[in-house]
């Protein structure tokens, strides 16, 4: 007669062996539905997964194990049960060496011999070949490497001592108590890792890969089968309540790889580092585990917990740590700790029981030599920040076991390692001889490494802001826009202009562009926030550019859950309008485009303690920025991808003019600008769903702006005053007062011909992409606005760059192999007519003097030329 310990203990397993009866399957094969099976054995099939092992002679310890356990009755009847067995042979040699110390059957504890037992056993009857089935509709052949075996999570649990519990504030007033912690290890269920023929063929898994993970100890056969690395030898047993399959060794239950690396001295510092992001989790309000636990082993504990790791790969993610505060900024891919890991989104428990056994994870672990020797070497950029590999700031050392934590196991043999990619998506360049040792867990594989695979964000432009702690609000935006790998490609040049936190303090809010006063969006960080969204916010400031004088307006905050929008696409396009890519630094050009289509302008670029640069907004109304320092991250460097310009007193910031503010402060561009006032081009309210009433499908602008732009940039060409009036004097080109007559005739379809005449002519020399005068040179057929109503296609123009000049041909230049030329010369008010910026913004709402919230922009730049560009008609 059981207990009600022994029931309670073991009624998961038995409900887990129940639904799986019930599903049905080809697996099934050692019952039936026409037999009593506690009391009858069907003819033919056997004796009992006990009586066969008491028959053989030479399995005592495992008899033992069944008996002192109190299974014999379970074993020795029918039922549904499979095991994995060692003979007495077996069992000497465990005793001579095994990770526990002990010598003898008699030196096994009670958890051990849990282990021993109901670690080898499955609450099913399942033959080898069927192991690697996942049950469920329709069944999923070759798939599972994984299965859950009848131990519990209560059948072993540890007693942590205050020097055995992991060093970090989160340990720290437990380890200070004095007092022993029971800790559960993760809290469920410890599977068991399983090779098998059809699993390895259908996941491409070679012997090769076999042998390597198992340290080239081994030489796999065909049709060979092994349960955590033990190979079986005799398999399939039929017995008539269930499966035996002999093993070569004993058995035991992998460890995760949480405690599978604490255990090993010799990569002793990462595991420092790792369980920094670890912490006890107490058991929930109801005590259900604490109630279990006393229960079991007659205890009276106030509280058990259970070690966690901070990740956001779980089912209910581990985010919040004891005491409430969420480190979002600072989760691992997965939880090392997690004995049922799975690295796929799942909808439910049946996808979270399918994906649990079909893969597991990998660690790159490497050894304290290789840790130190990365740090002397190749580490410099650490090594110059921080005094040693324990004083690396948290943001900054989980990249490193970020670049080290990979998802998939199945995607991360040998034969594979050339798919394995880094934090930027490059190759990893694994190689089987970066590989020391494999140990295998039971939630994944850990490779001994003997040098550090390092994140490319320590030799990236993305390094400075990450180390700077004046750098912390970019860095938050790198990281909540997710431009970190794009600014991680090595394949890429980066000059990336990255504004500290005291230059963030003036950064003028676009969205105010339409107020009657500019505002400053005044970004403000806090390290004490109680989660990482609320570290940064935002004074917001009315702001006179000329006298300096500001009046704090409201603030503008992020809430644990929720970014505020007009903070989160601030910073996007400050990103964008900081991101260069192309090499300043060689000092050949003064004009870039920005990420986002915005020009800067760059002066000293070689000469660094006397460079500046300007965005449009400083080219028109401001002064040029001091660089105050560069990081040089260029290939040759750091093996990196570019350098960092560190701006400390304003960031580079997009003009407020727009094309027709730009075109109206100059008279020469007086006849363009009467053609475009009259054209129906210009906009201030923009539906980007005809006639729509929904709020969010309006935007509007500041001032009027071109219907014609949509979130690129542009160059516009300007014919002179004088050529556009020769146009209109010899009738090419219509005037609006010509079209009003026409209509005030009765003439529509006259007057209809010339308007759109008029308006064809303006979109004509409005081309895609912003070329710039002392930009690198650039050339290419360009999209114009105007379509062609025949070919559906717009209108090109075919546009040289050079470092002087940029040379134009329309339609009849192409024919007659002629140009037209932008003219460098400087206008009545002793300004260029030409490299003229604008830059137009379209906010989320109809009213741009209550905006807040910026939807998008595009730039352009406007060039006097020498004579009207005619597309052929």
């Amino acid at each position: 007669m059981k207990t009600k310990r022994q029931i309670w203990r073991r009624s998961r397993h038995w409900m887990l062996a129940t639904g799986i009866l019930l599903a049905g399957g080809a697996a099934l094969t050692a019952c039936s539905d026409k037999y009593d099976l506690d009391e009858r054995t069907p003819d033919g099939w056997g004796s009992s997964i006990y009586g066969w092992l008491d028959d053989q002679g030479n399995f005592t310890n495992t008899v033992r194990l069944i008996e002192d356990l109190g299974y014999k009755e379970v074993l020795a009847k029918t039922g549904s049960k499979t095991l994995f067995a060692a003979d007495d042979a077996a069992y000497e040699r465990f005793y001579q060496n095994n990770p526990w110390g002990v010598k003898s059957y008699a030196d096994l504890s009670d958890p051990q011999k849990k282990m021993l037992l109901f670690g080898n056993m499955i609450g099913n009857s399942i033959q080898i070949n069927s192991l690697s089935t996942i049950q469920g509709t329709p069944l999923q052949e070759g798939e599972a490497m994984r299965r859950f075996s009848d131990l519990s999570e209560f059948d072993t649990v540890p007693i942590l001592k205050p020097a055995d519990m992991p060093d970090n504030k989160y340990w720290k007033r437990h380890r200070e108590s004095g007092k022993d912690m029971v800790c559960l290890q993760d809290g469920s269920a410890v599977p068991m890792l399983l090779f098998l023929e059809s699993q390895m063929s259908n996941k491409r898994i070679t012997n090769e890969d076999y042998s390597f993970l198992f340290n080239n100890t081994v030489t796999r056969q065909a049709g060979d089968a092994s349960i955590n690395g033990i190979k079986v030898i005799d398999q399939n047993v039929r017995c008539a309540n269930g499966f035996i399959h002999r093993t070569e060794d004993v058995v035991t239950p992998l460890p995760n790889m949480a405690e599978l690396i604490a255990k090993k001295s010799q990569v002793s510092t990462f595991n420092r580092i790792l369980e920094r992001f670890c912490a006890p989790f107490p058991d929930d309000k109801n005590l259900t585990k604490t109630e279990r636990y006393n229960y079991l082993y007659q205890a009276n504990v106030d509280t058990v917990y259970t070690k966690h790791f901070f990740n956001d790969k779980r089912g209910v993610e581990i985010k919040t740590v004891p005491g409430g505060r969420r480190e979002v900024a600072t989760l691992l891919p997965f939880d090392p700790e997690w004995n049922s890991y799975y690295s796929s989104q799942v909808k439910s428990a049946a996808e979270g029981n399918a994906a649990e056994q079909r893969d597991m994870a990998v660690m790159m672990v490497p050894t304290n030599e290789a840790m130190e020797e990365y740090w002397n070497g190749a580490g410099k950029p650490l090594r110059e920040n921080f005094a040693s590999w324990d004083e690396v700031d948290d943001e900054t050392i989980i990249q490193l076991l970020k670049v080290n934590m990979l998802p998939s196991f199945v995607s991360s043999v040998p034969s594979k390692f050339d798919g394995v990619l880094n934090d930027a998506n490059d190759k990893m360049g694994l190689d089987v001889s970066d590989v020391d040792s494999v140990w295998l867990a039971c939630n994944g594989a850990v490779y001994l490494t003997n040098k550090v695979f390092a994140p490319t964000r320590y030799i990236s432009v993305l390094f400075p802001p990450l180390i700077n702690k004046n750098m912390k609000i970019l860095n938050w935006a790198i990281n909540q826009c997710k431009y970190d790998v794009y600014l991680n490609a090595l394949g890429a040049r980066y000059s990336f202009f990255v504004p500290t936190n005291e230059a963030m303090l003036e950064y003028i809010d676009p969205t105010s562009y339409g107020k009657e006063k500019l505002q400053l969006l005044s970004f403000r960080w806090n390290d004490n926030a109680s989660s990482a969204n609320e570290r940064i916010w935002a004074v917001v400031y009315d702001y006179d550019p000329v006298t300096g004088a500001r009046d704090s307006v409201t603030e503008v905050r992020n809430s644990a859950d929720w970014v505020n929008g007009r903070i989160q696409n601030s910073l996007r396009d400050i990103l964008d309008t900081h991101i260069v890519i192309g090499e300043v630094w060689k000092g050949e050009h003064t004009y870039f485009r920005s990420k986002n289509g915005c020009g800067i302008r760059v002066t000293n670029p070689t000469d660094h303690a006397n460079m500046t640069v300007e965005g449009s907004y400083q080219i028109n109304e401001g002064s040029p920025l001091k660089i105050a320092r560069i990081y040089d991250q260029r290939p040759e460097v750091s093996g990196g991808n570019g350098i960092v310009y560190v701006l400390d007193n304003q960031p580079l910031l997009g003009t407020r003019k727009s094309v027709r503010d730009q075109l109206a402060a100059h008279p020469e561009f007086e006849k363009f600008l009467d053609l475009l006032d009259h054209s129906g081009l210009l906009e201030t309210v923009r539906y980007l769903v005809p006639n729509t009433k929904d709020a969010n499908m309006i935007k509007c602008s500041p001032s009027p702006s071109l219907s014609v732009f949509n979130t690129y940039h542009y160059t516009i060409y300007v014919p002179s005053n004088e050529s556009i009036q020769q146009l209109q004097t010899s009738g090419q080109l219509p005037t609006w007062e010509a079209v009003a007559q026409k209509q005030e005739a009765g003439d529509q379809k006259g007057a209809t011909a010339d308007s759109t005449a008029i308006v064809n002519f303006l979109k004509y020399h409005i081309q895609d992409n912003a070329l710039y005068l002392g930009a690198e040179k650039e050339s290419g057929d360009y999209e114009t606005s105007l379509i062609n109503e025949k070919t559906h296609r717009f209108y090109m123009l075919k546009s040289q760059l050079e470092d002087e000049e940029i040379l134009v041909q329309d339609a009849q230049d192409v024919v007659n192999g002629t140009y037209h030329k932008v003219v460098k010369k400087n206008g009545a008010d002793g300004q260029p007519l030409y490299n003229i910026q604008a830059r137009e913004y379209l906010y989320n709402g109809d009213d741009p003097t209550s905006a807040t919230d910026l939807y998008t922009s595009s730039s352009a730049v406007i060039h006097l030329i020498d004579k009207p560009l005619n597309y052929g008609n």
